[in-house]
């Protein structure tokens, strides 16, 4: 079970495409990275990110066992992201999360 749980949306063009560039940039640091439907789940030691393309943007989790290694992954992520694809505004907002995954109840505040 994960500790540290977070999600952000990301607003970009060509999501799939994105999702795609990012796993080449990230597999040299996973363990593995798997498919499920839409999703691309990159397991790393003791943390997990799912990518998620979305009509108007890159939907992404990051779930952590220890705070470090959570941080590093969303660092990670976020710093690939950049070199794929053009954010729009400055900056990444991550979100706490609950166990599931991209649960859509609502604007998150």
């Amino acid at each position: 079970m994960y500790k540290h749980i977070a999600e952000a949306f990301v607003p970009v063009g060509h999501a799939q495409c994105v999702v795609e560039q990012l796993c080449t940039k990230c597999c040299g640091y996973c363990l593995s990275v798997a498919i499920a439907g839409a999703d691309k789940l990159l397991t790393f030691e003791d943390a997990r990110a799912i990518l998620r393309p979305a009509d108007a943007g890159l939907q992404m989790r990051v779930e952590g066992r220890n705070l470090v290694v959570f941080c590093g992954v969303r660092s990670l992520l976020q710093g690939h992201l950049t070199t794929v694809a053009t954010v729009q505004g400055t900056a990444v907002e991550w979100h706490p999360a609950g166990r599931v995954p991209f649960k859509t109840d609502g604007p998150l505040s």
